[in-house]
């Protein structure tokens, strides 16, 4: 296996040789992407097929440096810098101190909304055969992999993050008949402009933020577990349903939610601005 290199070294190294190269084209700005590089939460979350734990060592606007867990109990040590001058970026992985390989990716702006996406993947030297079998998987791993980063890139750039309910936005919203409303949970509804889960915790309706407020992950479709928790698909953050309040202690909350007004003798259900200090 090669020899270490320097932490934060910018030069390739002397005994990997390419085994692949990859490239496509992400419809997001360039900035956007540049974002997601620098995302290092998201791996084991958005990825569970590559990647099993992160625990980070130190970031910087440099990149940054993690130890990882892959599928089969396997870990690394895994450091990502970024040379801007160049606009690109390696991935270099070590196991016991030792270089396993290196990804080289250049990022190039094609247009306002569009970004080039170019990877090479270095490997120990071996057999033309083995480098040959080792770089295809690699290159449908990443195919997988940045699938989901544009999906995530996607999801996160067509949110508003400014958009916050005014008073003449929260007026009471009537949803309908509680019977069929019941029977199309969960859903995703509106109130003061914003969007909301409505969901059954047990027997009870509850509503809450359809928005991670970390990176405006999509809690849409993420299950209410036992606890009452919710766990935002891409990076892992834990929130209460009923009171938006962080349950990892990592400090985030959700947006403040409506309060649910259910007559079940009258089949109704609304939404309405709460008086609570902590809700809409």
């Amino acid at each position: 296996m090669p020899d270490a290199m320097p932490l934060r070294s910018l030069d390739r190294h002397p005994d990997l040789v390419r085994a692949a190269t990859y490239a496509r084209e992400i419809p997001a700005p360039i900035a956007a992407v540049w974002e997601n590089v620098h995302d290092w939460e998201h791996l084991p979350w958005l990825h569970d097929q590559a990647f099993t734990k992160i625990a980070l060592r130190e970031a910087g606007a440099w990149g940054w440096h993690a130890d990882v867990g892959f599928p089969g109990e396997a870990e690394a040590d895994v450091e990502l810098v970024i040379d801007h001058e160049a606009a690109c970026y390696v991935a270099r992985t070590r196991t016991d101190g030792m270089v396993r390989g290196e990804t080289w990716t250049r990022l190039t702006r094609l247009a306002d909304d569009r970004t080039g996406v170019e990877v090479e993947f270095l490997l120990p030297a071996m057999p033309a055969a083995a480098r040959a079998q080792a770089g295809a998987a690699m290159v449908a791993l990443y195919t997988g992999l940045w699938d989901q980063d544009a999906e995530m890139i996607r999801v996160r750039e067509a949110s508003d993050p400014a958009r916050r309910a005014g008073p003449a936005d929260r007026a009471p919203v009537a949803l309908g008949a509680w019977s069929q409303v019941r029977a199309s949970l969960p859903r995703v509804v509106e109130f003061g402009g914003a969007r909301f889960v409505l969901a059954l915790r047990g027997d009870r309706p509850v509503v809450f933020a359809a928005e991670c407020p970390h990176w405006r992950g999509p809690l849409e479709a993420c299950a209410i577990e036992d606890d009452g928790s919710v766990v935002c698909p891409w990076h892992g953050y834990r929130f209460d349903v009923e009171t938006g309040r962080s349950r990892d202690g990592r400090g985030l909350r959700l947006r403040p939610a409506p309060r649910i007004e259910l007559d079940e003798a009258a089949d109704t259900i609304r939404l309405v601005a709460s008086g609570n200090p902590e809700q809409v």
